[in-house]
């Protein structure tokens, strides 16, 4: 067989693998299974999380909710432009009312140059931070995603509605390098484990997608442990 022919085979087979590779990852983190929990086969609550070969570590001069004295640490890690984020942000809110001194909660964005929106949306909630509009922002960007009605134009109107300096905030949007700094979060994340958001850390243990609060059974009537039951778990540890 010619060297051409054996070449074209080859590129062939990697091109294929990479087709794979790609549905593989497609369909994990693109669809509502990256958002559910593993099966459990024995019919008990279990917690389905695991803990991470490098773990993260919450700082005080990070956006914290609470005392970074809490015996329970949460972080966050949450796509502005996901409906799972922004249904996963309805349960940690409850969570911290519910909890109070005793949990500690920050949030870190997940946004990826191949979802613009979703740079977009960090961006906004970082530059409104910049204005002491956090909150409000991410708010409106929220409510924004559980209608499907998420767009540019909607968060520059949004900016304008809860008193942004338009010209501040515009300019800070498109600031090449804070928007480096936002994709190098979604990226440094991976060494703790982080392929996807939400993703959330209860102290030292990982679970992927978004939890409801209470415990429940999935589609195959397997119990699985509510967000509410792991930070139980670890206040009383």
């Amino acid at each position: 067989m010619k060297k051409s022919h054996k070449l074209y085979i080859f590129t062939g087979v990697i091109f294929l693998a990479l087709i794979f590779i790609i549905i593989l990852l497609v369909k994990f983190f693109g669809s509502d299974d990256y958002n559910q929990p593993l099966l459990n086969l024995n019919g008990e609550i279990k917690a389905e999380s695991f803990a991470p070969a490098s773990q993260p570590t919450i700082s005080a001069k990070e956006k914290i909710v609470g005392s970074i004295k809490a015996p329970v640490k949460i972080l966050v890690y949450e796509d502005y432009s996901n409906i799972f984020s922004a249904n996963n942000y309805e349960t940690i809110d409850k969570i911290k009312n519910e909890y109070n001194n005793q949990v500690v909660v920050a949030f870190r964005p997940y946004a990826t140059k191949e979802k613009p929106i979703s740079l977009e949306a960090a961006m906004a909630v970082e530059c409104a931070s910049e204005q002491d509009k956090r909150q409000e922002m991410r708010d409106g960007i929220f409510r924004a995603v559980k209608v499907d009605s998420l767009n540019n134009d909607g968060i520059t109107g949004w900016a304008n509605q809860i008193g942004l300096d338009q010209g501040k905030f515009n300019s800070c949007l498109t600031d090449i390098k804070k928007q480096g700094i936002m994709l190098q979060v979604a990226e440094d994340a991976k060494q703790f484990s982080v392929y996807g958001a939400p993703t959330i850390f209860i102290n030292d243990e990982l679970i992927t997608g978004a939890r409801p609060y209470d415990d429940y059974q999935d589609g195959d009537g397997n119990k699985v442990e509510g967000l509410n039951s792991l930070v139980v778990r670890q206040i009383e540890k």
